[in-house]
């Protein structure tokens, strides 16, 4: 089953700025249930302050530790079992960085040192993916990323009771959005609708680095958007032209006039996008941009 992008869109919305508290596999059921606290908004009914994301039939199950080159951090870290999938993500209290978990691995090929693994080779390949990530560190000092990755064919949300939560209501409010509105005189809560990418096209567009665990901004950089049909690309005033991650491509909003950093009016661009980071990143825009974009290899 292919989801719709809405469903996606909302899914993506609900899962930033989260924090996991449980993760549960059922391989008999083919179905990996993952319980957050969600921090965003959505337009129109109930708040949720707890939700399950169920996702079904699940073909795999990775988790993944990574030094900052891709390759297994030595010492590692003990195998998990699945049914300590929960007890892992447990540990962690920092919110999900970014806002593109779903279908952003598609194409994920493991490396690093397999923490955990579960798939049914009896499955055809899933239609889509789930994943995140967590900063982590040694007790060396040494830095790395735990990513979990999930492979399914259909998701959905629900209250703890049982209820269905339409998805598609939420918009891009809460953690990352306080850090946009800070200093405003009236908190950012409503948003401007994300606009289609082609909408874009020529104009100057502000991507607004946001540290979710603190919600601050960390840095912003600006560049000439341009739309060729089917993808966006974003170029520098230096010569560099980046590829725009197809979720990122339809999270861009018109600029809001109250945005500023520390009290300095964040400015010079019509529109803009978040881009998560975690707190160990550097705080260059310029480094910043070619840690989270790919460069375009023809334009």
């Amino acid at each position: 089953m292919t989801l719709a992008q809405k469903h996606i869109e909302g899914l993506n919305f609900l899962l930033h700025g989260a924090q996991v508290l449980d993760l549960v596999l059922d391989p008999a059921k083919r179905l990996a249930v993952v319980t957050i606290a969600p921090t965003t908004t959505p337009r129109a009914g109930p708040i949720p302050t707890r939700a399950s994301i169920s996702l079904l039939p699940v073909s795999s199950v990775v988790v993944v530790l990574k030094d900052l080159e891709g390759h297994a951090p030595v010492p590692g870290m003990d195998r998990v079992r699945i049914d300590e999938l929960g007890s892992l993500v447990s540990q962690f209290t920092q919110p999900l960085a970014g806002w593109d978990f779903i279908d952003n691995q598609r194409n994920f090929t493991p490396g690093g040192q397999l923490v955990c693994e579960w798939f049914d080779p009896a499955m055809p390949a899933s239609e889509h993916t789930l994943s995140f990530f967590y900063g982590v560190r040694s007790a060396e000092g040494a830095s790395a990323l735990l990513l979990f990755l999930f492979s399914f064919d259909n998701a959905f949300a629900s209250h703890p009771n049982g209820q269905a939560i339409p998805v598609e209501s939420f918009a891009a409010s809460g953690t990352g959005w306080k850090a946009i509105g800070s200093g405003a005189t009236e908190p950012v809560t409503i948003l401007p609708d994300a606009v289609p990418p082609r909408q874009v096209d020529g104009e100057l567009l502000g991507l607004i680095f946001v540290d979710a665990a603190q919600d601050v901004i960390v840095s912003y950089a600006v560049g000439k958007a341009n739309w060729d049909g089917r993808r966006l690309r974003w170029s520098t005033s230096d010569g560099g032209t980046y590829d725009i991650p197809g979720g990122l491509t339809h999270q861009i909003r018109p600029r809001i006039p109250s945005m500023n950093r520390d009290g300095t009016p964040l400015e010079d661009f019509s529109y803009f996008a978040l881009v998560g980071v975690t707190p160990d990143v550097s705080r260059d825009p310029g480094e910043l941009v070619r840690l989270q974009l790919e460069r375009s290899r023809s334009v």
